[in-house]
């Protein structure tokens, strides 16, 4: 490991803070300066004293330190000034006696320190968890998806719970869409594209947050949203103001981690945006008020004042000022569907773009303004002006009489296994999971169909609500379950 120069120094940062550094290094604040061979360690007296470990990976200098501002750049005043040192003495470095400073020095416990050092053993347990995460798909992807163990799968299931205590939602959901297509392919024959996909995105997942737990790079806001969540302040959202809002869905979804959302689907009357108006509902807490659902807007609206959060689209928003609209119901539904798509397959090609990027939602919400519906094989589908057809996702009265035959057998199963005459058995609801019937569908010549666009190897649509003359109208009713 060789010095650097001083001029290869102050290309690391810029003029301010190498300034700083110099000051430091002249004030005689490092200490404890050690190195091994590819490593040095330091202690430097700031408001407190701070650790410094910088090694060189190829040459290159990486730089970690417990001060804040490391958290935003890759070298603080503190790294600079080390790495001065080093130029111009490095002798000063004693060699093997790094394990010291390994990790930062034991200060006395104040309560107002609890919540930093809270922060820091939740940074540290990120990295480690995404660490394993990194290990565990370099040894899926050696063996192929035909050579899974049992224990590998087993490592996979005890790391998402985890990862999702930690705020690593994304890697957690990442983790989870692996552990499905490994499950399903011990039963049918492994889709093999389908594995690659989603291996390819855990790990462009977990690599995108080891660079901002480990190399301190800066997420941007709508990947910091949707991979850790955050809790958003007013001054960090968006202002904006005079916006026509028409609710298009209103939808209630439980998660499996305890949570429930309550959403209302807005649209931007005057430029077709769509956006979400969203409540976070922890379900176990003792508030009846924090439990309480948020309330649909069932009528449209003038938003006098809102704010815009960061994100993908569509944009979540908090309302902070409304009036009523006086425009008849009719007329702005016909504004809204004014803006609906009528053509598949540039929306598709929209929907595949953000496949493309590992951290965005795997479904997109839409709103369809479609020539017919075509019944084929037992399914529906949408078709376009140009007579494109686009799947639909709806329980059809084929899959509830095939759901109703397979109950049969099962009921006559059981009885004769367990010796009983009879039993009641429930069919499966559609609806709880998130998909309409076909009835509902077929209730109405719709103006249009809001829902979701998903799905990798087959996209198709889910219809959740609907345009009609007299307003928008569910087309599901009941809570959804979500995982």
């Amino acid at each position: 490991m060789q010095p650097m120069t001083l001029d290869e120094v102050r290309t690391l940062c810029d003029m301010a803070t190498y300034r700083n550094a110099e000051q430091i290094v002249a004030a005689n604040q490092l200490l404890q300066l050690a190195r091994s061979d590819d490593t040095l360690y330091a202690q430097v007296q700031g408001s407190k004293p701070y650790t410094v470990r910088i090694e060189f990976k190829q040459g290159a200098p990486v730089a970690k330190c417990t001060c804040p501002a490391a958290r935003f750049a890759k070298f603080c005043k503190h790294a600079i000034a080390v790495l001065i040192v080093w130029a111009q003495s490095p002798e000063r470095f004693t060699y093997g006696q790094q394990a010291m400073l390994s990790t930062p020095p034991t200060t006395p416990k104040r309560s107002g320190k609890r919540a930093a050092k809270a922060t820091v053993d939740r940074a540290d347990l990120q990295t480690q968890s995404i660490e394993q995460t990194l290990k565990i798909v370099q040894d899926l992807a050696a063996r192929g998806l035909s050579g899974i163990q049992p224990a590998f799968l087993e490592q996979l299931r005890a790391l998402a719970p985890n990862l999702e205590s930690l705020k690593a939602r994304r890697l957690k959901q990442a983790v989870e869409r692996l552990i499905q297509i490994i499950e399903a392919s011990q039963a049918e024959p492994a889709n093999e594209a389908q594995y690659t996909r989603a291996l390819l995105r855990l790990w462009l997942t977990a690599r995108a947050l080891e660079e901002h737990f480990t190399e301190r790079r800066i997420l941007p806001a709508e990947q910091m949203e949707e991979m850790l969540g955050r809790t958003w302040r007013d001054k960090d959202l968006q202002p904006r103001e005079n916006l026509r809002l028409m609710e298009l869905a209103y939808e209630n979804i439980v998660l499996p981690v305890g949570y429930r959302l309550d959403i209302s689907h807005l649209i931007d009357l005057d430029t077709g945006e769509l956006m979400r108006e969203i409540k976070i509902a922890l379900l176990d807490v003792p508030s009846a008020e924090a439990r309480a659902f948020k309330p649909p807007r069932p009528e449209p609206f003038h938003a006098v004042r809102i704010g815009v959060y960061p994100g993908y689209a569509p944009r979540r928003i908090k309302i902070y000022e409304t009036l009523p609209l006086h425009t008849p119901i009719a007329e702005l539904v016909s504004q809204a569907a004014q803006h609906a798509h009528t053509e598949w397959q540039p929306l598709i090609e929209q929907y595949l773009q953000r496949l493309s990027d590992p951290f965005a939602p795997r479904e997109m919400t839409c709103l369809l303004r479609y020539q017919h519906i075509v019944w084929q094989d037992g399914m529906p589908w949408l078709s376009d002006t140009h007579g494109a057809l686009l799947p639909l996702i709806v329980g059809t009265i084929p899959q509830r009489l095939r759901l109703c035959k397979e109950a049969e057998h099962l009921a006559n199963d059981f009885s004769t296994e367990s010796g009983l005459m009879s039993i009641i058995f429930r069919l499966p609801s559609f609806s709880g999971a998130g998909v309409p019937d076909e009835a509902a569908l077929m209730r109405h010549t719709w103006r249009a169909l809001f829902g979701y666009l998903e799905g990798d190897s087959a996209i198709a649509f889910r219809p959740i609500a609907a345009l009609h003359e007299t307003g928008a109208l569910p087309l599901l009713w009941m809570m959804q379950s979500r995982s």
